[in-house]
């Protein structure tokens, strides 16, 4: 039976939102999945239900009338794992037209029912699971068809299909890493007995082809075909055991450069969870963690140099297709988005995922790329936004910083969230400025020795430089009070003496045109030219 009562990964709340973004998706946005109850599809409805937020998301479940009660106990499993999670379902019902591929007209009338339900539902955005073919039936279709290991594109990403738009999050992943995931959260899935259906090509590979193989070559030609298979198949299982549990992590930084949409973008991985790994493995993984990250696959030559840079420990950065860029450092190894990515919510364009072993095309130098026009009208009012004592800015993305007074004693707790500072400035209102940082600014943070410029204080706090300029800094006249979502400034920390304080907080989870009657009115001239879009309804 299935359920969700089981503990579910916490690091699966996130796959979600980081798959969505490098696909070009909001988080939020409302989707249609495909769920024939298939480990794969199984797998993306349980990061979908453990997002947070959960996007509206309802499950679509085709019975194609082949496979009798087989296929009636899939339509209940389906409906029973979505009755546990909460998920709206409908199970629909097709009769197959007559003569032609079989497979070709089951998958001509579930298509044809997605795009009915998703119109019905004013939904937009279909979700399959497919993923990343593996196994030795694979080779032998692929050679059998005549392709070459360079030249072997696997299916898009993402691509239109009469106003519906079709995404395939998992395409990253080996079907042994999907299974693998499952069964260490102890969540079942069904398996289709038409798999060994010999009217399907792979079916036929695995029970005819090796077979007559056999009888031509004798036994010790299947044995070395064999012993192939069992080295492919056990680099799957390798892999599956010791990097499916990999994946980006939120970047620290983030809290002080991005609003809350696009804080799963890009990531961080620990260096020593790659480099532990056999090279063979490393590259598997770090091909999937970026085709995950970025929705872009690398080259072999580029995955080559990073990993030579792992096995040899340098400290570098390398540029990726799209303008991401990866940068290893000496405990991490980081995911850094580029700034057209951290705009408005949009359709990033179709693009085609490869194999590892694909040669895509080399990413154009950052100095080539033009900034985004968003960016263009980032710029703060002259002296910055006014921040009134007590009151709030709301910045040019949707993020907003608060003022107030607290009053307290040593008794009362100093907060420990880098969101969140109280600061002794004395028993007048300051007046406050909300800016981005600019040249020749100096900082003494908290704990620190003294002052030293916000430049270097960005950079060690491990900032991506094209992320620097987002971070918004709280000033009183000339003073650096506060490096929002980093660290207060040392001179104003609270003192035992201390009985007024002030509190500044920043919410990166606001949206534009939250909160506008707390918005400078010095600055509201800018709000008909914010550059972040509203989420599209």
């Amino acid at each position: 039976m299935p359920t969700h009562s089981r503990r579910i990964p916490a690091d699966w709340r996130e796959r979600w939102p980081r798959l969505a973004l490098a696909a070009g998706l909001d988080p939020s946005e409302p989707v249609l999945l495909g769920l024939s109850g298939g480990a794969d599809s199984v797998l993306l409805l349980h990061w979908l239900a453990a997002s947070e937020p959960r996007p509206p998301l309802r499950a679509i479940h085709v019975h194609h009338g082949l496979r009798g009660a087989e296929a009636d106990e899939d339509e209940r499993f389906c409906a029973e794992l979505c009755r546990d999670i909460g998920v709206p379902f409908r199970a629909r019902r097709v009769q197959l037209a007559p003569g032609g591929n079989l497979e070709e007209r089951a998958r001509h009338a579930r298509y044809a029912v997605f795009e009915e339900e998703a119109r019905r539902a004013r939904v937009r955005v279909l979700l399959t699971g497919h993923h990343a073919d593996d196994g030795l039936e694979t080779l032998l279709l692929r050679w059998i068809r005549g392709s070459t290991l360079s030249g072997l594109p696997g299916p898009d990403l993402a691509s239109e299909r009469a106003g519906l738009l079709v995404v395939r999050p998992l395409l990253g992943m080996r079907r042994a890493e999907i299974r693998r995931l499952l069964t260490e959260a102890g969540l079942p899935w069904r398996e289709d007995s038409s798999n060994r259906d010999l009217q399907f090509s792979r079916n036929a590979v695995r029970e005819e082809l090796l077979p007559t193989l056999e009888s031509l070559g004798g036994p010790a030609a299947l044995e070395s075909l064999r012993s192939f298979a069992g080295a492919v198949e056990g680099l799957e299982r390798d892999l599956s055991a010791r990097t499916a549990d990999l994946a980006w992590h939120p970047l620290p930084s983030t809290r002080a450069t991005r609003r809350a949409a696009s804080a799963s973008l890009g990531g961080a991985v620990r260096r020593a969870q790659l480099a532990r790994l056999p090279s063979a493995l490393q590259r598997r993984a770090l091909w999937r963690l970026l085709v995950e990250g970025t929705a872009r696959a690398p080259s072999r030559r580029l995955l080559g140099r990073v990993l030579a840079d792992l096995e040899q420990g340098r400290c570098t950065r390398h540029a990726l297709s799209g303008g991401w860029s990866l940068c290893l450092r000496s405990q991490s190894v980081e995911l850094h988005p580029p700034l057209e990515v951290l705009g408005p919510p949009r359709l990033a364009p179709v693009r085609q995922t490869w194999l590892p072993f694909a040669e895509p095309d080399i990413a154009r130098p950052a100095a080539q790329r033009l900034a985004p026009p968003w960016l263009a009208r980032w710029a703060a009012p002259e002296g910055g936004f006014r921040l009134p004592v007590p009151g709030s800015v709301t910045l040019p993305d949707g993020r907003r910083i608060s003022a107030s007074w607290v009053e307290g004693g040593p008794e009362r707790p100093i907060p420990r969230d880098p969101r969140v500072v109280e600061l002794d400035v004395g028993a007048e209102a300051p007046v406050l400025r909300v800016r981005w940082p600019a040249a020749g600014d100096r900082f003494h943070p908290l704990g620190a020795p003294g002052r030293r410029a916000l430049r270097r204080f960005l950079a060690d706090s491990g900032v991506p430089r094209a992320e620097r300029r987002l971070v918004p800094v709280v000033l009183s006249g000339p003073e650096l009070l506060w490096v929002a979502g980093l660290r207060p400034c040392h001179e104003r920390r609270v003192r035992a003496e201390t009985r007024r304080r002030l509190r500044l907080e920043l919410s990166a989870s606001g949206r534009l045109g939250d909160g506008r009657a707390a918005v400078d009115p010095a600055s509201r001239s800018l709000q008909g030219e914010l550059p972040f879009a509203s989420p599209p309804s």
